[in-house]
């Protein structure tokens, strides 16, 4: 509002100073057509008001005073000194007579309609300058008033949900800023609930292998020979090596879940799955399971604190664990379009349709895929690195039986 008042005093002083011109031109227009006579009353040469109007004076001709402006004067406009000032003179010629005239003006008659017409634009602006903070200010305070109280509303409140019963009164400028929050403190809330459902499913699992040590304490203390001990001392070091293995899965999945790594390397993926290979054959070869590489495309992925080794661990894992004596697991690692395509394929029951949207959650095992052995929580893992490192993980039925994990991931450069 400041550059636009002095933008229109500007404007207004300039055009001004064009009407003085624009008024000596129609002026003269009328000399030319002798609508007009040329002044020859000395006595109001004597009157200092008359000074501020336009006068026109014949050229060449003695008027008792001596003109300020030249006969020799070329038409069109000038701005001469004289008489107590500064004049602008418009000198034109009568085509019917031949005479030459001046009409002339004095400057500061110009000046002082122009500073007034200058003035006379910027008071009321200025004055709307003052005026409109204040009314910004009342006008702001009152539409907000409501955000406000639900601001005031939401600090007295301990719980995590935002009142919005209010809706209409708040600013519609602010509703998208309102949305927002509420739909963070909604997934604020599923957040938390997961994480409690989490925590119990732990404990729950947790329970059941120290209650088992616990048994088997007891059981080893009451063994009454070196056989039954033996024995019993077996079934003890079973059920701490399954709880060792829960609590690394736990840890695991806590590891990815804090999202603190940052150190990223680019691995081979290849690398990554020979060796994985290696420390299946054995189990694979006991159970008479055939481990057969269908393809192996060289590809190199984004690592970040070997996420990837959890990932085709977990999923070769799985398939050997759910395939029976006899079948086959097929690994296969293609490059689509920049894309590495990881894939494990099982001959073993599958999952029901209904169970594999919840493959992902922590300690879900369809009933009928239990094992004493698992926790639920490899695929979990594995769903967790794939958020992680951008890429993406499907668990599908083969038509003709049996399970694939495809794990697919933006290819890195060498």
């Amino acid at each position: 509002m400041a550059l636009a008042t002095v933008a229109a005093a500007l404007t207004a002083y300039f055009e001004a100073s064009d009407i003085q011109d624009e008024t000596l031109l129609s002026v003269a227009h009328l000399v030319e057509t002798n609508q007009i006579q040329t002044q020859n009353n000395h006595a109001l040469l004597r009157d200092s008001d008359y000074d501020d109007g336009v006068q026109v004076w014949q050229l060449g001709v003695n008027n008792g005073r001596r003109s300020i402006v030249k006969s020799s004067t070329e038409p069109g406009y000038h701005t001469v000194t004289g008489r107590g000032g500064i004049w602008r003179v418009y000198v034109t010629n009568n085509p019917q007579s031949g005479n030459r005239y001046a009409v002339m003006q004095k400057l500061s008659v110009k000046t002082e309609a122009a500073l007034n017409s200058a003035t006379n634009t910027a008071l009321p602006l200025l004055g709307l300058l003052f005026f409109v903070p204040f009314l910004i200010y009342f006008v702001v305070r009152y539409s907000f008033k409501p955000l406000n109280e639900l601001g005031e509303r939401v600090s007295r409140d301990d719980s995590l949900e935002l009142d919005l019963s209010n809706r209409a009164e708040i600013p519609v400028e602010a509703m998208p800023f309102v949305d927002s929050i509420d739909l963070l403190l909604q997934k604020n809330t599923e957040y938390n609930q997961k994480q409690k459902r989490f925590i119990a499913d732990a404990a729950h699992e947790l329970r059941t292998p120290i209650t088992a040590l616990s048994l088997e304490i007891e059981n080893l203390n009451r063994a009454s020979d070196e056989q039954t001990r033996s024995k019993r001392q077996a079934a003890l070091e079973k059920s701490v090596g399954r709880l060792q293995r829960l609590v690394n899965q736990l840890l695991d999945l806590a590891r990815v879940q804090s999202g603190n790594q940052q150190t990223r390397s680019i691995v081979s993926l290849n690398e990554l799955v020979k060796n994985q290979i290696a420390d299946f054959f054995v189990l694979a070869e006991s159970r008479d399971i055939e481990l057969v590489v269908e393809k192996n495309d060289p590809a190199y992925l984004v690592d970040v604190q070997n996420q990837l080794q959890h990932l085709t661990r977990n999923a070769l894992s799985n398939a050997i664990k759910y395939t029976p004596a006899g079948g086959q697991v097929t690994v296969s690692i293609s490059t689509v379009d920049n894309n590495v395509i990881f894939s494990v394929t099982d001959t073993g029951p599958g999952i029901d349709d209904k169970h594999l949207q919840r493959l992902g959650e922590p300690f879900y095992r369809p009933v009928e895929h239990a094992t004493s052995k698992g926790a639920g929580l490899g695929l979990a893992i594995c769903h967790e690195i794939t958020t992680r490192l951008g890429g993406q993980l499907s668990i599908v039925n083969l038509s003709q039986g049996g399970l694939q994990f495809l794990y697919t991931q933006k290819a890195a450069n060498k």
